[in-house]
């Protein structure tokens, strides 16, 4: 965690916030998307720091379901969450232990724990300051310097059909970034041509595929142009909000978002739509100490 004003201390933030509340109902934060985030357990790991445990859903919003009938045809049905519940859309788990953060299944960047926090400390009232900081990936600085040494042959960079065909400015296109900026170039492109003709604007009903936008510099190029595409690549690379792109090397390697900062795969029990939370929470303090050990954080 990288504060903008006088730097604090996001663990200590992160327990006081939660010992605001006494139950989960009064974790929950809405979203701009009518979407909740709601703080479900959380965890003292004493020296280690302290774990939490969110989940996402929306409100009485029903779940398909398979009919296992046999029949020649079959549909797919609809169910409703039963009362005083809600079905959960995703979860994610964090270790915060000073301003380190070990996340899991944070989806876009960390993006969906940060507006919780955000919010959460809001709505204990606390200060402006408290909400005054950024989460940061480290970044996996051998894939970095691939770019240096080897060099971009080019960049696919590519926004969902369905986000470009938004009506609305979706949160992560705000900001002044590298990422923030293509992703409204996009959509500002995307809308215009779909509205060229009646037929093509049945496109914006698409759920799926992306808009994808290539750039590339013919070996014969100048030098000057291919250095201006690896600094391209490396500032895309080093985007906190960037999350679909595939950078192809020179020598034919690429690099994709997942591959840039630091991460680590481990297998986890599967339990309900999620995993085994203990177990997750476990690993996270594992890796804590294995990144402080091998130095790729600051102790």
């Amino acid at each position: 965690a990288e504060w903008f004003s006088d730097a604090q201390n996001l663990e200590n933030l992160v327990r006081e916030a939660w010992a605001h509340f006494d139950t989960q109902i009064e974790r929950t934060v809405i979203r701009r998307d009518d979407s909740s985030i709601t703080g479900l357990k959380s965890d003292d790991v004493g020296r280690n720091g302290f774990t939490i445990h969110c989940a996402r859903f929306t409100d009485q919003q029903s779940i398909g379901t398979i009919p296992m009938t046999p029949a020649e045809n079959a549909d797919v049905g609809e169910r409703a969450p039963p009362r005083n519940e809600n079905f959960m859309t995703s979860d994610f788990a964090a270790l915060f232990c000073g301003n380190d953060v070990v996340t899991m299944n944070t989806g876009r960047n960390a993006g969906a724990l940060k507006d919780f926090l955000y919010r959460l400390f809001r709505k204990a009232d606390f200060e402006d300051e408290a909400g005054q900081f950024d989460l940061v990936r480290i970044a996996n600085l051998d894939r970095l310097a691939m770019i240096e040494s080897v060099g971009v042959k080019s960049i696919d960079l590519k926004v969902s059909v369905a986000e470009a065909s938004a009506v609305g400015v979706a949160d992560a296109a705000e900001g002044d970034g590298v990422w923030a900026t293509f992703r409204r170039s996009v959509k500002e492109q995307y809308q215009a041509l779909i509205g060229l003709d009646d037929e093509f604007s049945q496109l914006s009903a698409a759920e799926r595929g992306t808009v994808t936008v290539s750039i590339d510099v013919p070996k014969r190029d100048l030098a000057t142009a291919k250095t201006g595409l690896d600094e391209f690549a490396e500032a895309v690379a080093e985007d906190d909000d960037a999350d679909n792109f595939t950078i192809r090397l020179r020598n034919s390697q690429t690099i994709k978002p997942d591959e840039i900062s630091v991460r680590k795969q481990v297998r986890l029990e599967s339990v309900a739509s999620s995993v085994s939370i203990q177990e997750a929470w476990t690993e996270m303090c594992r890796y804590m100490v294995e990144l402080n050990e091998s130095g790729q954080i600051e102790t």
